[in-house]
């Protein structure tokens, strides 16, 4: 038995299900079929390549590393395929690309530029509130492509085989009630909001929570955080003066809710890209790039209270 295309393809669709069961549908095939041909290919390459127990399958060691390198290989044999199906003049099949967003306004310019650059990309998208999620994702070739952001001391390095690169570092402003008396200020002290009940997303990540955490801290003071809350609810809260929030510059904000800077620009946060070495997305990367900064800015300049803020400071040096 010699190493086919297709044998690479069963072993990438059963990392990404998790599931003998699974990736036989997806498959086309069995499951009893699947785990035969699965056991062939292990004795093929000489070891186990998944871990198998009630909570589904999972790589072993080897299993990862044969992986990384199925998953480098099988973009280069489609290339191939539709390169040539192009040549003699015949249709070729749609390249899949699932984009990951995290809640950010990064997600629409992405998908637009990605469709504009491979227009006959099948795209499909996910939306991730929680961030954490989307670097593994992408390693397990779960995902073509991803937005994703991190925060000063709290850089994220991509996994093996992913890429990152940044797109816009800004600073991170403050939701509060219109009829909030510090709603009149052009910008607020952080410190100003010792004494408030804080509205934190339920879901955010470690490196959300502890760059506030850290800066609160250095205002002098312990955040007080009341709600634990998705966006729906904790915009209601905010208009109704119950908290105040966190908000990206981009907001444009809610009725009843005033957005401000805060002095010193203390709260900061860094928009990324990401994407699998080897996949689809890469060859396009460096002009999706360009093209989503190009969107970001454009956007900052039509958001009034981020526009106000840039013309006084300037936009903020990248992190890492």
């Amino acid at each position: 038995m010699e190493l086919e295309v297709r044998h690479l393809r069963v072993i990438c669709a059963v990392a990404e299900h998790g599931s003998i069961s699974r990736a036989a549908v997806a498959l086309g095939m069995s499951q009893p079929a699947l785990t035969a041909q699965l056991r062939r290919i292990e004795r093929m390459f000489g070891g186990r390549l998944f871990d198998r127990d009630r909570g589904g399958t999972r790589p072993t060691s080897f299993g990862a590393w044969v992986l990384v390198r199925a998953r480098s290989l099988l973009p280069a044999f489609d290339e191939l395929r539709r390169d040539g199906m192009r040549y003699i003049g015949q249709s070729c099949p749609r390249p899949a690309i699932r984009v990951g967003c995290m809640v950010s306004h990064l997600g629409i310019s992405a998908i637009t530029r990605l469709g504009e650059l491979i227009p006959d990309a099948e795209i499909t998208a996910r939306t991730e509130e929680a961030m954490d999620l989307l670097p593994g994702l992408l390693e397990s070739g779960r995902l073509e492509l991803a937005t994703l952001g991190d925060y000063p001391g709290h850089e994220i390095l991509p996994p093996t085989g992913v890429t990152y690169v940044s797109v816009a570092t800004e600073p991170i402003f403050v939701g509060l009630a219109s009829s909030h008396p510090l709603a009149r200020s052009d910008e607020i002290e952080l410190r100003d909001l010792a004494g408030e009940d804080w509205g934190l997303h339920a879901l955010a990540e470690a490196g959300h929570r502890e760059h506030f955490w850290t800066a609160c801290a250095e205002a002098g003071f312990t955040p007080r955080i009341a709600y634990a809350a998705d966006l729906s609810l904790a915009v209601g809260l905010i208009s109704s003066g119950r908290c105040v929030g966190m908000f990206q510059a981009l907001s444009t904000g809610h009725p009843g809710i005033t957005i401000r800077p805060l002095a010193g620009t203390p709260l900061r946060f860094r928009h990324l890209l990401g994407w699998p070495e080897h996949g689809p997305v890469a060859p396009y990367a460096s002009d999706l790039a360009a093209g989503v900064r190009a969107d970001y800015w454009a956007k900052a300049r039509r958001t009034p209270v981020y526009a106000a803020w840039l013309a006084l400071h300037g936009p903020l040096p990248s992190l890492g």
